[in-house]
Formats: structure tokens, sequence, C-alpha cells
């Protein structure tokens, strides 16, 4: 196999980045220390918060005041009044906003403090408080992603899953199911050794795409509008109708101001005006709102996206993939930051009426100008001009978030290293080799072995007593070839493999609804996998691995036995590498396999204690056929021994 070569690159700037954790404690002790600061954080927030919240509701009562005293001309005056109750009131809105930037900053803390919660449970394996990430795994790939735990409860994307929009969560899905070419492997292997140090960075980024999550549309809803057909095709005449009620009274009022004609004139055309504009609100306001809530259903979504952009624009990229998705959103007539900057002033236009300080002046312009139509003017002119191209931004911007969803999986696990994914070569062995591999969705007490499956015309046959870790074995093969293709570490302190597509029988669901019994839902399995190693068969940029734990259980042993020994035959005579979990300890003598096992097994040890037998498991690897079982030991300790 042939290693492709990156070119060196400059490290990125020291002044920017920390220096890597190099053991779990020191993770774990950086998320504690940085959770305990957002929940004081959170704490201060408050008290200052209901302080403030009773003292912008004090001044506006307050500004009440003033202009009772000014109606009713209390001490013979009125304008005093009125310009104290402005005052009074001027200072309640800076009060107002001040409020809402506190609680604004208390949630930014809250979602902090859950972050590194969240991360904390997850270097620990505390699945339980950690959300299930909803992902739509194609239907070809679900046996595997079931088999291998790479979705559910205790699974994969509860790992490595921190993508919060949509499109991250998107091409981290696509990444897990596909995997990518050596080379490719590479640049994300780059990109990630970049990102890892960047923890102030990444925090701050993943906050943003935090804040995103509890939108309603998220980006593939905007995508969608932007390369839709305009909402004002076919209602030209009602853009020209509102056009025209605008400047009349826009002239109106200030022609009146300036004493040009008099109230008498103005007056009653406003009152003609109005009404119109009144009732073309009521009858299209509706549709031009749900095409509003299409582009930004908050009025803050679109900040937290001006704000990715901005990142990543100003982020001082030095691997080759991230030079690319920048240069790719920055090019001087594509340029994603200057366009979603625009967009985000037309947004806020479109979101004032979401605004409580300035709904009224909403109403006021949406009465008096029509307010919507020309905002939704303005937005469909961006979309003409800049639309087509915001469908590659969102994906480059997913990109991104995947990257940093790896570079904290590095980060978080130290001892952790990069795999070398090699091009399939004639010169060579199709060969996974790993040092201290290691399952990684046990926590650190896990116990690593070195494995190796292959060359082709081979199989890895694991025998052992019932929970000695044969299972386990199989999936941490599985689990970490998954991770090495994405371009993430892998939990081994050195793995070599080619690209493999990965095919598994570990969970078999018996479908009695349907008519299909366990044994024949196997065998259908089983005969899938088959076929899918001859479509492999003589392929030179990938391999299959097949990954097979305690196959055909439903029939009796001896007719198992051959069954069994043929599906893998049949395997090994298409070049597939693989291996196979069994507790037949006479498979490996079959005539099928005996020149092609390469035999491991695990084993279990038996204890006295205070007169009572224990059994333990080291989940150490040996090589060779198990030369014990446990089935009658462990009849014993439940109390269904002989004697019992």
């Amino acid at each position: 196999m042939d290693t492709l070569q990156l070119p060196k690159q400059d490290p990125p700037s020291r002044s920017r980045t920390m220096q890597l954790p190099t053991t779990l404690e020191q993770v774990l002790a950086r998320y504690q220390t940085k959770l305990e600061q957002q929940q004081a954080k959170v704490k201060g927030i408050a008290r200052r918060w209901s302080k403030v919240g009773y003292l912008r509701g004090f001044l506006f009562l307050l500004s009440l005041v003033p202009l009772f005293l000014a109606l009713n001309k209390v001490a013979g005056v009125s304008t005093p009044w009125v310009w104290l109750a402005a005052l009074i009131f001027v200072v309640f809105l800076a009060v107002a906003v001040y409020h809402e930037r506190m609680q604004i900053e208390m949630r930014k803390a809250s979602l902090l403090a859950n972050m590194h919660s969240e991360s904390i449970a997850r270097v620990n394996r505390d699945w339980k408080n950690l959300r299930t990430i909803e992902v739509d795994i194609p239907q070809s790939f679900r046996p595997v992603a079931l088999d291998l735990d790479l979705v559910g409860e205790s699974s994969l994307f509860k790992l490595i899953g921190i993508t919060k929009t949509p499109l991250g969560t998107s091409v981290l899905t696509s990444w897990v199911c596909e995997g990518a070419r050596p080379d490719e492997i590479l640049l994300r292997q780059d990109s990630v050794a970049e990102l890892a140090p960047e923890f102030e960075w990444r925090e701050q980024f993943r906050l943003n795409c935090e804040q995103l999550s509890a939108g309603q549309t998220g980006p593939s809803q905007f995508v969608e509008w932007s390369e839709s057909e305009s909402w004002l095709q076919g209602k030209m005449w009602l853009l020209w109708l509102a056009r025209l009620t605008s400047v009349t009274a826009l002239l109106s009022i200030t022609l009146t101001l300036f004493s040009v004609i008099p109230l008498t004139i103005s007056g009653p055309t406003l009152m003609v005006l109005v009404p119109i504009n009144f009732f073309l609100s009521v009858f299209y306001a509706g549709s031009m709102h749900d095409v509003f809530n299409m582009i930004s259903s908050r009025r803050d979504e679109i900040n937290s996206y001006i704000a990715l952009f901005d990142m990543v624009a100003d982020h001082p990229a030095h691997s080759t993939r991230l030079k690319e998705l920048q240069t790719r959103m920055l090019v001087a007539d594509n340029d994603a930051r200057k366009q979603i900057n625009k967009l985000g002033l037309l947004v806020w236009l479109a979101n004032i009426r979401r605004n409580g300080i300035l709904f009224i002046v909403y109403l006021v312009f949406e009465f008096l100008f029509f307010w919507d139509i020309h905002i939704l003017d303005l937005l469909e002119k961006w979309k003409a001009s800049t639309g087509s191209k915001a469908r590659g931004w969102f994906e480059d911007l997913g990109q991104w978030e995947a990257l940093c969803a790896l570079a904290q999986l590095k980060a978080d696990h130290p001892e952790w290293k990069f795999p070398e994914v090699l091009q399939i070569s004639s010169k060579t062995e199709v060969l996974i080799d790993c040092k201290q591999l290691g399952h990684p969705l046990l926590d650190n007490r896990r116990v690593a072995n070195d494995v190796q499956v292959g060359p082709p015309g081979t199989v890895l046959l694991v025998s052992g007593s019932n929970m000695s870790g044969k299972s386990t074995l199989l999936r941490s093969i599985g689990v970490n070839a998954i991770l090495a293709q994405m371009g993430s570490v892998v939990c081994a302190s050195k793995m070599t493999l080619p690209p493999v597509h990965i095919e598994s029988s570990m969970r078999i669901i018996d479908s009695l609804a349907d008519g299909v019994s366990f044994f024949m839902a196997e065998l259908k399995r089983l005969k899938e996998i088959v076929d899918t190693a001859r479509s492999f068969s003589g392929r030179q940029d990938k391999s299959m691995l097949f990954l097979l734990d305690e196959i055909l259980q439903g029939t009796n042993s001896r007719e198992r036995q051959i069954a069994v020994s043929r599906v893998v035959r049949k395997l090994i005579d298409e070049d597939a590498i693989g291996a196979i979990s069994t507790h037949d300890l006479d498979l490996a003598t079959t005539d099928e396999l005996k020149q092609a096992c390469r035999s491991v097994h695990f084993s279990e040890q038996f204890h006295d204690l205070n007169g009572k037998r224990h059994m333990t498991f080291d989940y150490r690897m040996m090589k060779g056929i198990a030369e014990t079982t446990n089935a009658l030991k462990l009849l014993e300790m439940v109390g269904l021994g002989e004697d019992d």
C-alpha cells in the first residue's frame, strides 16, 4: 500500500492556540473549571437581571406620571411635563435594551455551561446525560449502524455528535456512512489537527451553532427559499400599488411638515391611504411573514449565522482543506460574509415586528407605507443576485462544523492517534493492523489489544467464553474503521488499514409480523453480505471488511458448523477480509477454513473468595483456540447447577 503525503503546512500561531491536554484528567479538569465559571456567571447575571427588571418596570410607570401631569396642566404648564416624560421614557428604553442584552448573556452562559456539562458526560461515557442525536441513516447502512452502535442511546453519534445545525449533522452523517478516499482523509486529518488546539475558537463556534439549534427552520428552508421562485412573481401590481401609496403618504407628511400644504389636504389623503395599506396588510402580510420565517424564524437566528461566517472568514487557516473552504466563501464575486451581513440587515428590518420596543414603529410603517412588501422586494432582489450561491456556503459551513466535532474528539482523547489509511497496491497485502486497539464507546477502563485482520485469503476467528470480549473486539475493529475513514483519530496507539466497505451480522431482528424467523432473517442478511463481497472482489480502490458475531444460532450445532464454514469460505474466496466470533471450538478445523483461520481467543479466570467461586475476565486477547468454556459454571453461579 502506498501512503499519500500532503505538503507540509506552517503550524498555527501559538498565540491563538493552547497546548493540547496530555491526560484524561487534564481534559476533565479543564471542562470542570469552565463549567463552574459559567454556572457562577449565570447566577450572577440572574441576580442582576431581576433587579434591572424591577427598575425597568418602575421607569415605565414613572414615565406615565409626567404625562398625567401634562394632561391636567399641573402648575399651569404641560410642555415641561411632556419633556420630562420623554426623558424618563428614553432612560426606560436604555434600561430595556440593557435588560434584554443581559438576558442574551445569561442564555449564552447557560448554553456554555450545558456544553461543558455534556463534554464531561461525553468523556466519562455517561450516556444517560447526553442527548440522543436523531440522524437519517440510509436504509442500506442501517444493519451496520445497529450492529456497531453508531446510533442510539450509547453510540458513536452521541460521542461525536456535537453538531447542531442540520447541514452540520448531515455532513457528519455522510462521513460516518461513507468512507472517504485516502487523499481526502489526509486533508481532513490535517484540518482536525489544526482545529484541535483552538479551544476558545471551537467553543465560540459551537456556541453559535447551539443558538441556532433552537430555531424552527435552520438553513434548509432558507436554502430552499433562496432557490425558489419569487413570491412577487405575478403580483407586481401589488408592489407598484404599495409604492404609489408609500410615495403619496411620504410626500403628504413631508410637505405638511414644511408647511407647503395644509393639514386639511394631507389629513384626508392619509385617511384614504392608511385603510388601503391596512387591507393590503390583512390580506397579504401573513403570506409574506411565512416567507420571512423561511429565511429566519427568530430575530437572532441570522445573527448567529453571520457570526459563524465571520469566524470562518477571520480564521487564519493553515491546512489545505480549511483554506479551500475559506476561499470558496470569500472569492470576490461570491463573498459569503459580505452577502450574509447584507441579508442580516434585511432580516432585521423584516423582524422589527417581533421587537417589543419597535413594534409600535412597525405598525406605523406598515399602515402608512405597507412596510412588509418593500422589505420582501429587497429580499427578492438579494435572492435574484445571490441566492444560487447560498447552498454551497451552508454546505461548506456544515463541513467546518463536522471538522470541529472531530477536533473535539481528538482534544478530548489525548492518547488516541490518527490512523494511516493506505491506497491499495499490488505490492503489499491488504491488512488492518492495530496496536493497542480499544472500543471507542467504552470509558477509560477499556482493555486494548493488538489486532490484525487480513490479508485476503484469511479470516480472524475469535473464540472464547461467554462475556469474555469477543463481540467487543469485533465492534472495536468496526467502529475504529469508521472513525479512521472519517478523518478522525482512533482508539489505538497505531492503526493502518486500506479503504474498506464494512458489512456486519451481529444483531438480527426476528420479524414475526412479516413471517420471517430469526434464522431466515439471518440467512437473508448473510446473503446480502456475500453478494456485496462479490461486488467488491477485484476492485483496486476498496476492500470489503466483514464482521460476523455468533452467526446461525438458530440451528443444530452440526449443520451450523457446515453452514458457517461455507459462508465464510465464500467471503474469503471473494478476497474480503474480516473476523468472526464463535463458541464452536472446532470451526477452525473444518476443511473449508483450517488453512485460512488465524485463531485468537479470550478466557475467564476463577477465584475462590469467602468460600464462593467468582469469575472474572481480563479481556486480553491470546493466540489460538479457546481451551475452556463457562456455560456450566455460569449456571452454577446463578443457582442452576446440578446440585441446586
